[in-house]
């Protein structure tokens, strides 16, 4: 596939990027890499999906313009797809459709996570075709919390915490693009999990394929 993969924000993204572009070339995909984000105010059809590894917002300013953001959306909408890794999903914090498309994630100043550690990832659903061959697993990450869940998704893996199932990955349809949300992801290590790295390729097989 050829993708844009975007990066930039207030995480470690300079350990974490590298690792992600590297594993993704690796398996035969073609990345272009952008920081600016301008690549969303252009002609997108050239991509076969956006990968979002990125946190965009005021406060680091680097938060999508309005031609950006109207330009993600329609690529979305239009039938393209998309893969939102880790925190990616609260670019735009002002901007509600971000969250529509993304099918939720992470709110700033009311999401929350426990410190930054071991725990286990559960599989809810093997059928599902981005958590085949993947089964439950104990990685060192964030485990995500009180995250903005749209309604409609298709939930395939979650964390436990005090007692709660918290959804860690999902899938769905937003217009005619399809959607896949990866809530792990915090750290280059956390990335080097090969948990991880097959839940991304298998949602990028998801993406790519029109029956599923």
């Amino acid at each position: 596939m050829n993708l844009l993969l975007l990066t930039g924000g207030s995480h470690p993204y300079e350990e974490s990027t590298p690792v992600l572009q590297a594993f993704l070339e690796g398996a035969g995909h073609s990345v272009t890499l952008s920081e600016s984000a301008d690549e969303l105010a252009g002609v997108l059809s050239g991509f076969d999906a956006i990968v979002l590894n990125t946190l965009r917002q005021d406060a680091t300013e680097n938060d999508l313009n309005d031609a950006q953001r109207s330009g993600f959306h329609n690529y979305v909408a239009g039938g393209g797809s998309l893969l939102s890794v880790h925190i990616s999903a609260a670019s735009c914090p002002e901007w509600s459709p971000m969250k529509q498309i993304t099918g939720g994630g992470w709110v700033l100043g009311e999401s929350w996570h426990p410190p930054f550690g071991w725990f286990q990832v559960y599989i809810d659903n093997p059928g599902h075709p981005i958590a085949a061959g993947v089964s439950d697993f104990w990685t060192y990450d964030e485990c995500y919390c009180g995250l903005d869940i749209q309604p409609g998704i298709d939930v395939f893996m979650h964390g436990v915490v005090e007692g709660e199932n918290k959804p860690l990955g999902w899938s769905h349809q937003f217009g005619n693009g399809k959607v896949a949300n990866i809530a792990l992801g915090h750290a280059a290590s956390s990335q080097q999990h090969p948990q991880f790295q097959k839940l991304i390729l298998n949602a990028l097989d998801y993406l790519s394929d029109s029956a599923s």
